[in-house]
């Protein structure tokens, strides 16, 4: 197809996910809507592991700007992946039109997955809230794990969908010709 313009799956879903503050508030576990410089934080020392882990939502100065991160901090700095505190996620979103909100960009232990990983709006929101739940039951959150399981890849969830030219289509001649049986 020539003119044809190839399209991102995941700047593609940016317009899907729109919604009111305090529904984008809910979907990341705070149940009430912040002011400016108001902060909902989480956080769970792991005696055993020297790990704490703290989460936090918190919105601008101005209320145009929303974040909402995960951090690992490390008793023992040489336990520390690549910096202390390791930073395993962070999401801003901003308003829209009106009254709407929408996440504008995601990085996850360090990989800025709003530039490829389709449907990451709701993923990641899932992601971090997944993970305030583990904090609210007095656990570290199982990073890999619920990177797994709330980030999947489009190429491992659900066969590969949104990938162009993987699999050719299955034609059926006649009924592009518009001939019945």
């Amino acid at each position: 197809m020539t003119g044809a313009k190839s399209v991102n799956p995941a700047r593609q879903t940016t317009k899907n996910m729109r919604t009111s503050l305090k529904d984008l508030l809910q979907k990341l576990g705070v149940n009430r809507v912040l002011s400016a410089y108001e902060t909902n934080p989480w956080m769970h020392y792991d005696e055993d592991q020297g790990i704490t882990c703290s989460a936090e939502v918190r919105m601008g100065p101005s209320c145009t700007d929303l974040e909402a991160e995960i951090q690992f901090l490390y008793d023992d700095p040489e336990a520390a992946h690549k910096s202390n505190p390791q930073q395993i996620m962070v999401m801003r979103a901003v308003p829209t039109m009106g009254d709407l909100w929408a996440p504008k960009t995601m990085h996850v232990q360090g990989k800025h997955l709003s530039e490829t990983l389709g449907g990451w709006e709701e993923k990641g929101c899932n992601f971090f809230l997944a993970c305030v739940q583990a904090l609210q039951m007095g656990e570290l959150p199982n990073i890999e794990e619920l990177v797994k399981k709330e980030l999947p890849d489009d190429d491992d969830a659900k066969g590969g969908r949104g990938r162009i030219g993987r699999k050719s289509p299955k034609v059926n001649s006649s009924a592009l010709l518009g001939m019945k049986k």
